[in-house]
């Protein structure tokens, strides 16, 4: 908080190179701004101080300058030139013929890994640092991604391999995800850190989001005029429209909110994200009635979701829907919301999170009772384990931010950061210990 910094900057007012090492510092902690906000305190409040206003223009000069060095001089040069081989691999593979055990198509199974594989060569390149880890990720994607389709084979009951591939393509997401946190986290993983990251996450899956609406009217706009004319395209030209261009979205989306040269600590959360933000807080209201009505209904139909699958999903996406919605409803930075709004904020969040609880523990009743009447299936299992996650999660979130009180935002940081190892430990463990499992059928 820039409260620290003024009290440590005013006791090395004089000692010049105690103060640039505080500088360094902070630097190192991506604390850079916080500092800056602190000298800039000091000065309005002592303008006479000759040290100070020395530090207070030499970091509006850095300011300024870092402002424009936040993206580097080849950085849109890198992202397109990446963004279109990966276009090209998403045309290839969601050729229709190319499906794994005539189940599900490759496409659907390796869209993540692809993304992530291009988006890992991207921010090597910007960074040029951490071999090592880059070429350790690339492999580990590369032989998650193959383990998926030939540890299938294990299986050999029909609806148990049926249910490894679909939870393979929706496990592999986290994990392709968890790579690149991997790679850009290396050297500042402490808790505000890790949050900003998950808030980077956001941005850039809501900005990817509004580059396909853009591209699905430009194609539909494009396709139209074609008809006017009767003429038709042949179906690997459609597939260059549709899936080539979507495939450059995922580099193009990251190179446009992720700025390269301000650690993850001191990126801008403004504009885009604010707005989303915002619209998600809104949300948190009508969630809670969501959820009224839910526990309310539940005395009537009480044993549904013990003999209906449909409406025992419907709970466990519900969970991992309030799970995000309580996620990105946590100011990245204190200042960003008033002291009132924080305060309602928190109060809504902590019902929503009881409430949530609540349909979790009836849900996991529900899927522990389906287990011991059919017996085990991989969706169970993978069930029973997110649901103790998400579980866990809600209850530790719910034990650390009424107790937190005013800095409740903090205490979220901090629970969120120390969940992720877990949501992508779990991802990783089922999808290698589910063929070992129920290998044979």
């Amino acid at each position: 908080m820039p409260a620290e910094y003024v009290a440590e900057i005013s006791a090395k007012l004089e000692d010049p190179e105690g103060l640039e090492k505080l500088y360094r510092q902070a630097l190192q902690k991506g604390e850079g701004s916080l500092f800056a906000k602190a000298i800039g305190e000091l000065y309005s409040a002592n303008p006479q101080n000759l040290l100070l206003a020395a530090w207070h223009y030499r970091l509006r000069e850095e300011t300024a300058a870092g402002a424009a060095l936040g993206r580097l001089p080849y950085h849109w040069l890198y992202a397109v030139l990446l963004a279109i081989p990966c276009g090209f691999v998403f045309w290839g593979i969601s050729d229709y013929r190319l499906v794994a055990r005539q189940q599900i198509p490759l496409f659907l199974l390796y869209w993540a890994p692809i993304c992530a594989a291009f988006i890992l060569l991207y921010l090597f390149l910007l960074h040029r640092q951490f071999l090592s880890r880059f070429v350790l990720l690339m492999v580990a994607l590369a032989l998650a991604s193959s383990w998926v389709y030939f540890a299938d084979f294990l299986i050999k009951k029909e609806i148990f391999w049926n249910q490894y591939l679909n939870l393979g393509a929706i496990h592999l997401i986290p994990l392709s995800w968890a790579a690149l946190g991997l790679y850009v986290l290396k050297g500042q993983d402490d808790v505000e850190s890790r949050f900003a990251f998950l808030a980077k996450s956001l941005e850039a899956l809501v900005m990817g989001g509004l580059m396909g609406i853009v591209l699905g009217i430009f194609i539909a706009i494009s396709f139209g005029l074609f008809r006017t004319f009767f003429f038709s395209l042949p179906e690997p030209i459609e597939r260059i429209f549709f899936m080539g261009l979507a495939g450059c979205i995922p580099v193009l989306a990251v190179a446009s909110i992720y700025e390269p040269m301000r650690r993850l600590r001191e990126q801008n959360f403004a504009g885009l994200f604010r707005f989303v933000t915002l619209l998600l807080r809104l949300f948190i209201i009508p969630s809670i009635l969501v959820l009224i009505a839910y526990i309310a209904l539940i005395p009537f139909n009480f044993m549904k979701p013990f003999f209906n699958r449909e409406a025992l999903i419907a709970y466990n996406a519900m969970l991992f829907a309030v799970v995000g919605l309580l996620l990105w409803t946590v100011p990245v930075r204190g200042e960003e919301i008033s002291e009132g709004l924080s305060r309602w904020l928190r109060r809504g969040r902590l019902v929503l999170v009881i409430l949530a609880i609540i349909i979790s523990l009836y849900a996991f009743s529900a899927i522990i009772y389906r287990t011991w009447w059919d017996g085990l299936t991989p969706n169970r299992l993978t069930v029973i384990g997110w649901n103790i996650l998400n579980t866990a999660l809600l209850a530790i979130l719910l034990w650390r931010e009424s107790r937190a009180g005013g800095e409740w935002a903090t205490a979220a940081h901090k629970t969120f950061a120390q969940a992720m190892p877990f949501y992508a430990g779990w991802s990783l463990l089922l999808l290698l210990a589910l063929p070992l499992i129920f290998i044979g059928g």
